[in-house]
């Protein structure tokens, strides 16, 4: 009986963080999908719940192995540590990123929304050389890549940009970006 319930907590753990493991791999792969500020000021308390469920479940977890896992070089200890982090930081993309996602792919049409301009004068890395960070979106989907720099350097942190490209009211997929 133990091992079933055991199974099936697992079962629902994967099926809890799995979303937000897709919407970090579309992220890796380039594209440039925003959740919109209303969406993300709405769901903050309910995302900040679904992050903390996998979090105290895994440490939970990790309080009970320690018992039985030696801790010997320090990888059990790191990936003890830092499973809860990232089981947080999945659980909280649920609600505030693959959910108006998931809306964007399926019922997305041609949107805009407005966001507020962080940074635009940043040089990026090889993956994002010119990026255009955007204020009070989650982490990791608060970067537009790709901006060209006459468009960069027409905006300043604390005004407004107009990003237009598929999706809702809920989030898009960035496809071009205007002061």
């Amino acid at each position: 009986m133990k091992r079933l319930i055991r199974k099936l907590v697992t079962i629902l753990l994967l099926v809890w963080l799995l979303p937000g493991m897709l919407a970090v791999f579309v992220r890796m792969a380039g594209f440039n999908f925003l959740p919109s500020i209303e969406w993300t000021s709405k769901t903050n308390d309910l995302s900040i719940a679904a992050g903390l469920l996998p979090a105290a479940f895994l440490s939970w977890v990790a309080w009970k192995a320690m018992d039985v896992t030696p801790l010997g070089d320090g990888k059990a200890a790191i990936a003890m540590f830092s499973a809860p982090i990232f089981a947080y930081l999945l659980g909280k993309n649920l609600f505030a990123v693959a959910l108006p996602m998931t809306l964007a792919m399926v019922a997305g049409h041609q949107v805009e929304l407005s966001f507020t301009v962080a940074h635009a004068d940043r040089w990026g890395d090889s993956k994002c050389p010119t990026p255009v960070e955007l204020e009070g979106l989650p982490f990791l989907f608060d970067t537009i890549c790709r901006v060209r720099d006459d468009v960069r350097m027409s905006l300043l942190p604390g005004k407004p940009a107009v990003v237009t490209g598929r999706g809702t009211s809920l989030g898009l997929f960035a496809e071009s970006l205007s002061p």
